[in-house]
């Protein structure tokens, strides 16, 4: 019994290995082609670091976990430089540890949860570097029963890491005051009113504003098939809880995430007329995807604040930081539990990496 659970702890270990290899060489690809993606941000801060010792660093132990995940017999020094590779980013994560508890005693953020990710990052790295000295060394992929076992390994840390995003980073809440805040769409009843996704958004947009915290709103959505524009039905309603018309800007072609985002870019150019855009009323004709976005570089000094559900939060930081926006991130106020949610946040599993893959390879 106890020979089972340690090779299932060592197969769990193994294939967090391999993703971790994977997920940061695919970072890596990313950011070496000029995307503006930090792979190492998703799990540990190294933004200090010079970016040529990052990327060393970064690249350097995606190998030795590579290699350790797959060799047969792995050397001595192979073993030693994957333990110590694992404990140097296991002492960033640790000071990440220290870094949240500060932010959330100084009222920085507002986390969901007061226990951080980095924690657990830093006791999966302390475990590999662990594994690597005292377990026995891993098998090869010598057949397929191996194969598809680590695979599965693989998948089921696929599963998790964006799950655990959801859970630590979308939940967390970052308010703080900023220029505007963007409120995405979430999909409207037949009659045209916001459904309760849409209208918690809106709400905490709302907040934000009477706070005092933005001065604007952007509320950005698409026309659904009753030919109802869900910007223009956002609008209507922040107008009637109060927000002045004029501080509301409308995106009425924002028809999913990246399109929400190449649009928030264009309104907040410098060559953009300001005002609300759009006409008034609850309907509109069904617009384009919205164009390509740019760097950001235009926005100058814009701080901005996206406003979703937790669950879509991740993607979210994904597309407006590939536009090179710095995006904070507030997560929609639930009164009561949204219907739907575990389809909601399964749907955003393989959403997440579909991202993440098409901006660092795409």
């Amino acid at each position: 019994m106890r020979v089972k659970l340690r090779n299932t702890m060592l197969l769990g270990l193994r294939g967090a290995a391999l993703f971790l290899a994977t997920f940061t060489t695919i970072g890596l690809v990313g950011e070496l082609r000029g995307r503006t993606i930090d792979p190492s941000l998703w799990w540990v801060d190294l933004r200090e670091l010079p970016p040529v010792v990052r990327v060393t660093l970064l690249a350097l132990l995606a190998v030795l976990l590579a290699a350790w995940s797959i060799r047969r017999t792995p050397g001595r020094r192979l073993r030693w430089a994957t333990a110590v590779g694992c404990a140097l980013f296991a002492s960033f994560a640790v000071r990440d540890v220290i870094g949240f508890y500060a932010v959330v005693v100084a009222g920085t953020v507002r986390p969901a949860i007061d226990v951080p990710l980095s924690l657990f990052t830093a006791a999966l790295l302390v475990a590999l570097a662990l594994a690597a000295l005292r377990l026995p060394s891993p098998r090869s992929i010598s057949g397929a029963r191996d194969g598809i076992a680590l695979t599965i390994a693989v998948g089921a840390w696929a599963v998790v890491v964006p799950l655990a995003q959801m859970l630590f980073f979308g939940a967390t809440d970052y308010r703080r005051p900023a220029d505007v805040a963007v409120i995405f769409g979430a999909g409207m009843s037949p009659s045209g009113q916001p459904s309760p996704l849409l209208a918690d958004r809106i709400q905490t947009g709302v907040d934000l504003y009477r706070s005092g915290l933005v001065p604007r709103l952007i509320m950005s959505g698409s026309t659904d098939s009753n030919g109802f524009n869900e910007a223009r039905v956002m609008r209507d309603v922040a107008v009637a809880a109060g927000v002045d018309p004029a501080a509301i800007m409308v995106d009425p072609e924002g028809n999913s995430t990246e399109s929400t985002v190449a649009n928030v870019v264009a309104l907040l150019s410098p060559n953009a007329s300001n005002g609300s855009n759009g006409s008034k009323g609850s309907k509109g004709s069904n617009g384009s995807n919205g164009s390509n976005g740019s760097n950001g570089s235009n926005l100058g000094s814009e701080r901005v604040i996206a406003v979703s559900q937790a669950f879509h939060l991740p993607r979210v930081q994904l597309a407006f930081g590939q536009a090179g926006i710095d995006v904070l991130t507030v997560p929609a106020v639930d009164p009561e539990p949204v219907r739907g949610s575990p389809i909601l946040i399964a749907r955003e599993i393989p959403a997440f990496w579909a991202y993440f893959l098409g901006i660092c390879l795409g």
